[in-house]
């Protein structure tokens, strides 16, 4: 987009490469991006959202290089215009003098010569580089708002903290079970096991999480590295909506979602985190899960589990201390009209699905034995994995029957709702993928799919033979990487916060 409005500035007009750098560059080895000193704050996986990202890159401005100040005389123009005296945003003009377009640029090189064009003064609006993005972005991508800054500014170093909100249905998932999990991981902890290791561009698995929230409808639980944590568990807030539970019941149906704030994140660390409070919020798992993968010393390898579904990830807000963007009110406007479209579509479809689940609660019904013989089938085939996994007999000890027995209606049919409640009651499986699951993981799970309990499972390779199998094989690319990246990037504790302190000053204003 930023190539189709041609306001993307060539590697030798940005000024800021060094004499290398602009030889690549003249050669044509160096790419547009690179040589826009183009950075990102949240390195997103493919099909996660982003509601706070924030880039930063060189952008052509509105004033031409030649443009002069106001020198006080009406036709004399002053000093060349300097870069910290142009305006801070799309809605301030600034009075300068430039030179009047070539006309004769287009006759070619042979044109005759001329007089030197003499200055005009102009009012000059730097570029509404929103509005004209927006025009040529998908409606899926909207510019926000921008401001200049100081040519040090990194939107990845200079991100002080990122949050991050992941969001589900309720199901049959213990949001408290769930908050537990995640008060275990506040502060300073080593995420290995909570993450996808890339030990070519990674050699410290410590990150810092700050807060953290479940939220429903109805209440949070609020999770903080700072406060006092008691035996209890996390602090807890009530009536977070505004009215009391009784008022506003619970629902399977009532869209959850937790957030999770923190200085950085290593590569697919909230997708596994998430996985594992699923794991916790159903029962599978107790929150005491989250404080044997942390162990390192003990468990230093990862155990076998999914990623949580990408899909209901977004990068919620990216905070920097010394950065205020500018917004216009026209921009605004025209990405809340987006939005609400986007809204409206996807709320109408969610309420026709919703219409059909009612209308097939209340209005059919199924024959009793028909719902007994479908009970007893997935109790067979859970009996039967349980058996092939642990190699020991598994004998039916009738506590199915005896639960069909106390759910039995007292007539021959019973609606489908009550149908759904009883098979729920009794074998504790939903009409629903457990949340979280992606595409690949939904066609691998049946009713009677049974549960290994995650530290039982495989486990990967540690961090240590993972580097020492990257160092073992001579003239790989990887080797390579991992030499570049890792050996040769490597700083001292002292250099790291000298480094980071200094990016985090970066910044800049619209005002």
């Amino acid at each position: 987009a930023i190539e189709k409005t041609r306001l993307l500035v060539s590697p030798e007009e940005n000024g800021m490469l060094t004499e290398s750098e602009i030889e690549e560059a003249k050669e044509g080895q160096m790419p547009k991006r690179t040589g826009s000193k183009y950075s990102r704050c949240g390195r997103t996986d493919k099909g996660v959202h982003a509601n706070g990202q924030v880039v930063a890159l060189y952008l052509k401005s509105a004033f031409p290089m030649s443009a002069r100040t106001d020198a006080g005389s009406d036709d004399e123009p002053g000093d060349v215009l300097q870069e910290e005296s142009l305006p801070k945003n799309s809605l301030d003009g600034l009075e300068c003098f430039v030179l009047p377009r070539n006309k004769n640029k287009k006759q070619g090189k042979g044109a005759a010569a001329t007089t030197p064009p003499k200055y005009q003064r102009k009012t000059i609006n730097e570029y509404d580089y929103c509005k004209i993005l927006n025009n040529v972005l998908p409606p899926s991508i909207r510019m926000l708002g921008w401001c200049p800054v100081t040519s040090e500014f990194s939107a990845r170093f200079s991100c002080s903290q990122r949050t991050y909100r992941y969001f589900f249905p309720r199901r049959n998932l213990n949001l408290a079970l769930m908050a537990k999990g995640l008060d275990y991981m506040m502060g300073r902890r080593d995420f290995r096991n909570f993450c996808k290791m890339n030990c070519e561009q990674v050699s410290n698995f410590e990150r810092v999480l700050v807060s953290g929230k479940v939220v429903s409808p109805q209440l949070a639980y609020c999770v903080s590295s700072k406060c006092m944590r008691t035996v209890e568990g996390p602090s807890f807030l009530a009536d977070y909506s505004g009215s009391e539970e009784d008022e506003f019941p619970s629902s399977s149906r009532d869209m959850c979602h937790i957030e999770i704030v923190g200085q950085a994140f290593l590569w697919h660390q909230i997708r596994c985190i998430m996985s594992i409070l699923f794991h916790i919020g159903r029962g599978q798992e107790s929150p005491e899960l989250v404080k044997e993968l942390l162990d390192v010393k003990t468990n230093p390898a990862k155990p076998s589990y999914d990623l949580a579904s990408e899909a209901a990830l977004v990068l919620q807000d990216c905070t920097f201390g010394q950065l205020q963007l500018g917004r216009t009110v026209r921009n605004l406007w025209d990405v809340q009209k987006t939005l609400e479209k986007r809204w409206e579509k996807h709320a109408i479809a969610s309420e026709r699905a919703k219409n059909a689940l009612d209308s097939m609660e209340d209005g059919t019904k199924v024959r009793w034995s028909d719902l007994v013989n479908f009970v007893e089938h997935i109790d067979t085939e859970r009996r039967r994995k349980i058996q092939k996994r642990s190699k020991h007999l598994v004998h039916d000890d009738g506590e199915v029957k005896r639960a069909l027995e106390a759910h039995y209606p007292n007539k021959d049919t019973l609606t489908w709702g009550s149908a759904v409640e009883t098979i729920q009651n009794v074998l504790s499986v939903f009409p629903y993928l457990p949340n979280g699951s992606s595409e690949s993981q939904q066609k691998g799970h049946t009713e009677s799919s049974v549960h290994q309990p995650v530290m039982e499972r495989a486990k990967g390779t540690t961090y240590e033979e993972k580097v020492q199998s990257i160092k073992d094989n001579k003239n790989s690319k990887r080797k390579m990487r991992y030499e570049e990246n890792i050996v040769k990037k490597s700083k001292t504790a002292e250099e790291d916060k000298a480094f980071y302190e200094h990016k985090l000053q970066q910044g800049g204003s619209s005002m």
